[in-house]
């Protein structure tokens, strides 16, 4: 290559980077007011951190900002984002976060706060984290570094971006600390979500929500782990007018397009979602629903899928409560036509009449599924069976996961004594909060550390006689108690239990005088389980195999006494995850039927 030739590549990238400069002569009239259009550039750059220059021309407050394409991306630390501003990314352009930096669990890469009037534009110009990194050492295992995080804002553009590798979710609309609890008259149009860690797209509250001709791919890492998910934190939240058209969901660990609303309530805002010429291709699930039905719970709304199609995923569509109960939901499920081709290819076109929502909404034809839940057991005037106060007894090896509450009982103020070990779970790391102990009133008793891998013995003092909860936030992994000198049980009052590759054996302790009463047993997907269930004498009266979804044991009238729930294999699928739920008696799972009690 001649001296020539350098000179004219020289021009050439000369021009490709003009005004890579600073300018303070232009920043002196972006700051009069004289100019409204203004480049980051203008305020300097370092390809090694650009952060103040970047975020120096943000809070100029500029109507027109336009990030420059560089000779490398703009490398960052979290930047926050200004009302009245419209965000140009040039083609080719790229903010990308500092690698070996957002070490704090919350970092994201570009956050708007209780702002209006916002605008971040960027076809083919991207928002760019270490999705692998933050998956392992040094950092601290968590599902809020997102890429674009959005909290209680209205009149909002994001179009055009390619949004890749977060710590969390791609984009997430949420609430912020203080304001309103919603984003209001939000668009997202022509964007692509890939590789993130949590979701592509988190909405917890959104009013006047547009999603069109967007995707959603290959997320991957904390459960939901979905293209989109549209779950609220609170019940002030809203889902309200929220339409997704034309988008695409491809090959997500989790779902394609997921809706829990388990955090809303009756007085919550009706919900209101719809799917139009939308796409789930490959997904582990293309479509599901949950929510919480207990009484004071439900939630009205709706929800429609309009000419949708689910390609190869391994479960076409859920819907059911999953999560909690059954009871009285409002939530209907409409599709004037839904595709679902499978893996060898064959098409299949449902409509949702009532015989569709029989198979799967259940909840909403069979008054099985609406049985009362004893929520408050009367446990001061509860019986306790255990012939031997203090000597330790094996446990079965149910393995709880993500969270769970074990209530005990103490014969008396002492020590009580359990064993216990973590359960790994695929690639997470182990959990680290601690078991909490509290009274039934929820006066804290005593925290205890965790056990990890290896069985290890651990104990609490209690004060006195009576019911303790020990509760475990387990994020992703699972737990097992191995051996207990007290009577104990997974309390299934307030929640489903969530358990992972757990064959063995529970109890439940019928009372007299109870009229009938409900076991709920769900797999997820492909994930099934066998479950029995036998009166207290002996006579097998549930025997279902391959459980996926929601199922039920009613009986009626209830036996009172020992019932014994054994779990083992289904004889196809994968056994993973099953839930467990009861109704109409006390919901206390028991682990050794030597130590229980009957609650009158």
């Amino acid at each position: 290559m001649n001296k020539t030739t350098f000179l004219i590549l020289g021009t050439a990238l000369a021009a490709l980077f003009a005004g890579a400069e600073p300018r303070p002569d232009l920043v002196t009239k972006v700051q009069s007011g004289e100019l409204k259009e203004a480049r980051a550039s203008w305020w300097g750059f370092d390809r090694e951190d650009a952060t103040k220059f970047l975020q120096a021309a943000i809070d100029s407050r500029v109507p027109r900002l336009i990030v420059d394409r560089m000779e490398s991306p703009w490398v960052v630390l979290p930047l926050q984002g200004v009302s009245n501003q419209e965000l140009v990314l040039e083609e080719g352009a790229e903010i990308r976060a500092k690698r070996g930096e957002y070490k704090a669990k919350g970092a994201c890469l570009l956050t708007y706060r209780g702002c209006e009037n916002i605008k971040v534009t960027g076809y083919r110009a991207a928002l760019r984290m270490w999705h692998e990194d933050y998956m392992k050492e040094p950092y601290e295992k968590s599902e809020w570094r997102h890429a674009l995080s959005i909290l209680s804002c209205s009149n909002v553009v994001v179009q055009g971006l390619t949004i890749a590798s977060s710590g969390g979710d791609g984009i997430y609309l949420g609430a912020a600390g203080k304001g309103p609890r919603k984003n209001m008259d939000v668009v997202i149009r022509d964007v692509l979500c890939h590789d993130n860690h949590r979701q592509g797209i988190s909405v917890i509250t959104a009013e006047n929500l547009l999603i069109e001709n967007t995707v959603m791919r290959e997320t991957h890492g904390t459960p939901p782990a979905a293209g989109i998910d549209f779950e609220p934190n609170h019940p002030e939240e809203v889902l309200k007018n929220c339409v997704m058209r034309n988008c695409l969901t491809v090959n997500n660990q989790g779902c394609g397009y997921t809706t829990w609303a388990g955090q809303l309530n009756s007085k919550s805002e009706p919900v209101d979602i719809r799917f139009e010429n939308c796409t789930s291709f490959g997904d582990r699930t293309a479509f599901s629903f949950a929510c919480d039905s207990r009484r004071g719970r439900d939630v009205a709304g709706n929800i429609v899928i309009r000419n949708c199609s689910f390609e190869k995923s391994r479960s076409p569509i859920t819907v059911n409560l999953r999560e909690n109960r059954f009871g009285t939901v409002h939530y209907t499920v409409e599709s004037s036509r839904v595709v679902i081709t499978n893996t060898a290819g064959n098409e299949v076109v449902i409509h949702t009449d009532d015989d569709w929502r029989k198979e799967h909404i259940p909840h909403q034809a069979d008054p099985d599924f609406m049985l009362p839940h004893v929520e408050h057991p009367d446990l001061a005037h509860a019986a306790i069976l255990d012939e031997a106060p203090g000597t330790a007894v094996k446990l079965q090896p149910m393995r709880i996961r993500n969270r769970g509450t074990y209530i005990v009982y103490a014969d008396a103020a002492r020590p009580l004594n359990f064993s216990g070990h973590q359960c790994r779970v695929g690639r997470y790391a182990p959990a680290k909060k601690p078991i909490v102990v509290t009274g039934l009133d929820g006066k804290p008793v005593a925290k205890i550390p965790l056990p990890e891998s290896a069985d290890k013995a651990f104990s609490f003092k209690a004060p006195a006689a009576g019911f303790y909860r020990m509760t475990l936030d387990l994020s992703s992994v699972a737990f097992t108690l191995t051996s207990s000198d007290a009577p104990v049980a997974l309390d299934v009052t307030e929640g489903s239990q969530n358990l992972i590759s757990s064959a063995g054996t529970m109890w439940l302790q019928v009372p007299k005088g109870a009229k009938d009463f409900a076991l709920y047993v769900s797999g997820e997907g492909v994930e099934r389980v066998h479950v029995t269930l036998d009166d207290p004498q002996n006579m097998r009266v549930w025997d279902h195999d391959n459980i996926s979804n929601w199922s039920k044991a009613v009986l009626r009238p209830a036996l009172p006494g020992l019932w014994t729930i054994k779990v083992s294999r289904p004889s196809q699928g994968c056994f993973e995850d099953s839930k467990y739920d009861v109704a109409g008696i006390p919901g206390f799972l028991f682990l050794s039927k030597e130590k229980t009690w009957v609650c009158p």
